[in-house]
């Protein structure tokens, strides 16, 4: 896995057990067991993600309803508002990890962040809702799946968009509306806790990568051994200096045969 598919996990990971440390144990315990198939960091991340999710359905961390309101949410509602917010996955990718279709990711993330902001999470925050008069261009607004929010969350195609961006240039009360909604995503990136744990991110980060390439080394001992060979053969100041001559000289034979 890279470096950033393995934050990805980390920040997940945090979102589900609410503690860095075992998250780090359960995060190393997923991977182990992955390593021993032939994926990419994408694909990995995508698999490690669902059988976190499995996991932290199957035995919820109990102590997790006394703290911050973001973890009185059902672990599997905490995966979707993280990769919303903190990853912003797409809607198909969101939906492949958790095995349904991408029609239904839309309505059910609404559902969440209402849930989240208007039940859960402190009040303070106008109910976001549709126009209060519709014009004739104006488009239909679906409150349980209401198009402001795939606007935001980067789901409607070239024409879609292009449509709304005209549209919204002369509409004030779809711009309202679209505002109310805009409103709603701000604060609910306010509330997540693992977007103001960089530091604690970055640190278990590293451990978990240390711990996959270890893994790897040892499963793949001949993939991983070029790899470090070649990557400490780079980095000698001898071998780049003379990379750099060799780049100078091809560069200036084109040149000249141009």
């Amino acid at each position: 896995m890279d470096k950033e598919s393995i934050r990805s996990l980390t920040r997940i990971g945090h979102s589900l057990w609410g503690d860095f440390d075992k998250a780090l144990l359960i995060n190393e315990d997923t991977l182990s067991g992955l390593s021993l198939l032939q994926l990419d960091s994408q694909q990995t991340l995508e698999r490690a993600s669902k059988i976190l999710i499995e996991r932290a359905e199957k035995n919820p961390p109990r102590a997790l309803s006394l703290q911050h309101p973001f973890y009185r949410l059902a672990p599997i509602e905490r995966f979707l508002i993280t990769s919303l917010h903190v990853e912003h996955w797409s809607y198909s990718r969101i939906a492949r990890v958790l095995g349904i279709e991408p029609s239904l990711i839309s309505t059910w993330a609404w559902s969440i962040r209402m849930k989240f902001c208007f039940q859960e999470a402190p009040q303070g925050l106008d109910y976001p809702r549709g126009p209060s008069h519709l014009g004739a261009t104006c488009p239909e607004y679906n409150s349980s799946s209401p198009w402001t929010q795939r606007l935001l969350d980067d789901e409607m195609n070239n024409k879609e968009r292009s449509f709304l961006q005209m549209h919204l240039m002369g509409c004030e009360n779809c711009r309202r509306s679209l505002e109310l909604t805009r409103k709603l995503i701000f604060k609910i990136d306010s509330l997540i806790p693992v977007k103001n744990a960089s530091a604690e991110v970055e640190t278990m980060s590293e451990k978990l990568y240390a711990s996959w390439e270890n893994d790897e080394i040892a499963l793949h001992p001949a993939k991983t051994t070029f790899q470090r060979s070649l990557l400490a053969l780079i980095i000698q100041p001898r071998v780049q200096v003379a990379l750099m001559i060799l780049i100078a000289v091809s560069y200036s034979l084109i040149k000249k045969s141009i």
